[in-house]
């Protein structure tokens, strides 16, 4: 095999470059046909490099270990040695339930080598967990003990008690007692030898190496296939647009149980022989980690450091103070549309370009990004990636399987198709309405490109305020805001409104130090937001916007803060607020929204049926089934 990492080929600046670059053979440039074969490749070019640290926590004062390339290697190795001679079925898969703890990294990939790997969101429930894993064909099952983390150990016995597909349980630190199913991991894996592999596999780059479940924290997530070509090309294009090399060290505050922390920072960094620092087994939720952050960068003389916007705000927020953070030569965002305001607040505080990044499970982490020896313009998500084609269409013709691409400025529907782009879900019947037969990924995205081939993203397709069939971007709404010097981040919804379908509300978080005049701000908006059915009905503050484990702001949970506004509203018309004891809502899969109010039976009401049967009626055009309790 031709030795070559994904360290960049040539300094990509506009797609003229790129274009330069794709005219050289893709399998000279890339010839790993697995995920082995990158980390084989950083150990023989780079040996002694320093290649991952995961930090303990966010003390400063932790002993940690550095691995070098050879010594993640060799770790990669053994892990594989053992999954091979544990898993039992061609098509069962080792399921990861754990935070980043030092095992981590090289269980994820070693198993890649031997089968198939899934890395699942520890924050979920027992329920969701086992159909995932019944879901997944999981016979293997690793997990940190007791003496590791006692929490995650409480929720895995839950699952375990379920989980009857599990044939054998890794257990991290060793189980607290023998028990049928359980081994201890470390002692397990020391059996095996980790200067070679002992067995022989078939691998190429449409092999199945990795499962990622997609979706929120409620219901069973789909389950995304990514192959060993997904990953290392996402890894490569990272490499190019970034101008990664074996002399970069990038800080990764992402969980590895999404592709942000396998791929985005993890495989990117280490494919090209670079220095990968995981911020501690829970990443930015370690609030140790959030507060010396600036002094890490120091220590580890960061190149690459950032994350998701929320991420970034809060990053932004901690003071450098005499933290020499001259190391940095790049930050980073995505996962999420990034306000413009918190971009350059962000790079005022490292004074370096933040290059924003646009990808996705299903495409290996990569689409497009601004490269970084190119122009970059904050709001934009960039170029395409090598060896791939990107597209605006336009959503009506989608429906019919006809892809008809939309003018300069245009926005509509964004469509990828290249060597990143998934097979397909775990379950074929996932994949309508997302895979076209002509090979193009439906993002699910909005957006436009402009004249320069740049992609502008505008919001996600299901985010969409329809107000009387006008169709309201919440973007458009959410710049603004985060504009107004006393918003730290905001985000718009849809309410539901018994005339307009659903009319636009914003939720609003307060700048720390700052007085947040809600009068003014709505003023503010009123006069520089440009279309007046975009102009907010209502402005809710919050301490804080519900996010996802990746730190994606997670707008369900907005939305159900939204019907209970309107719940609020309505009832203030019959009853005093004041008498609402509880609100519970539930969305369903159709949008409807089931609640529940409990009301206080001390509230000053004549006739509660009477009553009752009044609120009901106000509820007749809402999509809300509503329950009345009276306390």
């Amino acid at each position: 095999m031709n030795m070559r990492t994904t360290k960049y080929t040539i300094p990509i600046k506009d797609i003229e470059d790129m274009e330069l670059l794709e005219q050289q053979p893709y399998e000279e440039l890339v010839p790993a046909r697995s995920i082995y074969d990158l980390f084989t490749a950083t150990a023989t070019l780079f040996p002694d490099r320093p290649g991952l640290t995961v930090l303990p926590s966010g003390n400063l004062d932790d002993v940690v270990h550095t691995r070098s390339n050879l010594e993640l290697w060799k770790e990669i190795t053994r892990v594989a040695n053992m999954m091979h001679d544990l898993i039992t079925r061609k098509d069962g898969a080792v399921a990861i339930f754990s935070p980043t703890y030092d095992q981590i990294p090289a269980t994820i990939w070693g198993t890649q080598t031997a089968g198939i790997v899934s890395s699942i969101n520890y924050l979920l429930s027992p329920e969701v967990i086992v159909d995932l894993l019944r879901a997944e064909n999981a016979e293997i099952l690793v997990v940190p003990g007791p003496s590791v983390d006692p929490n995650i150990w409480e929720k895995a016995l839950a699952v375990i008690a379920q989980a009857d597909m599990i044939k054998k349980i890794l257990v991290i630190g060793g189980p607290p007692a023998k028990e049928d199913r359980m081994y201890d991991f470390d002692e397990t894996v020391q059996n095996y030898p980790n200067d070679r592999l002992t067995f022989s596999r078939e691998i190429e780059r449409n092999t199945i190496a990795a499962l990622f479940h997609t979706g929120g924290t409620t219901g069973v997530p789909k389950l995304t296939q990514l192959t060993h070509g997904n990953q290392i090309h996402g890894a490569w294009a990272f490499a190019q647009m970034w101008h990664i090399d074996e002399t970069d060290v990038v800080l990764n505050c992402l969980p590895m149980f999404h592709v942000g922390g396998t791929i985005s920072l993890g495989m990117s960094g280490m494919g090209a022989g670079a220095h990968e620092v995981v911020l501690s087994p829970y990443g930015l939720r370690n609030q140790d980690i959030v507060r010396n952050y600036w002094r890490i960068v120091e220590r580890y003389k960061a190149t690459i450091v950032g994350g998701v916007p929320t991420a970034i705000v809060a990053i932004s927020d901690v003071p450098v103070g005499d933290a020499d953070i001259s190391s940095i030569r790049m930050g980073f965002t995505g996962g999420a549309l990034c306000p413009v305001p918190v971009g350059e607040r962000f790079e005022k505080k490292i004074n370096k370009p933040l290059i924003e990044q646009y990808g996705m499970t299903e495409t290996g982490a990569m689409i497009s990004s601004n490269p970084f020896m190119g122009k970059r313009i904050l709001g934009s998500a960039g170029l395409r990636v090598p060896f791939s084609d990107l597209i605006v269409a336009r959503q009506e013709e989608i429906e019919k399987e006809i892809v008809v691409q939309c003018a300069v400025g245009e926005v509509g529907s964004v469509l990828l198709r290249g060597p990143q782009v998934f097979p397909g879900y775990k379950d074929p019947q996932h994949n309508a309405g997302a895979l076209l037969t002509d090979g193009w990924l439906v993002t699910g995205d909005l957006g436009y490109m402009n004249a320069e081939n740049r992609l502008f993203l505008t919001g996600r397709e299901k985010d969409l305020i329809i107000r009387g069939g006008h169709n309201i971007d919440p973007a458009a709404i959410e710049e603004v805001a985060n504009a107004y010097p006393a918003v730290s981040m905001s985000a718009a919804v849809g309410m539901p409104d018994e005339y307009a379908g659903e009319v636009p509300v914003i939720f609003v978080v307060r700048k720390p130090g700052q007085d947040l005049d809600v009068e003014d701000l709505q003023k503010y908006l009123t006069e520089n937001i440009s279309e007046p059915p975009a102009k907010p009905k209502k402005i809710l503050a919050i301490a804080e916007l519900p996010t996802t484990t990746v730190g994606k702001i997670f707008k369900p949970r907005l939305r159900e803060l939204a019907v209970q506004e309107k719940i609020r509203q309505l009832f203030a018309k019959y009853i005093d607020n004041g008498a609402i004891a509880d609100i519970t809502t539930e969305t369903l899969k159709n949008g409807t929204t089931n609640a529940t109010v409990a009301v206080n039976s001390g509230s000053e009401v004549m006739n509660k049926q009477e009553t009752e049967d009044t609120i009901m009626k106000a509820f007749v055009d809402l999509p809300i089934n509503l329950r009345i309790i009276w306390k």
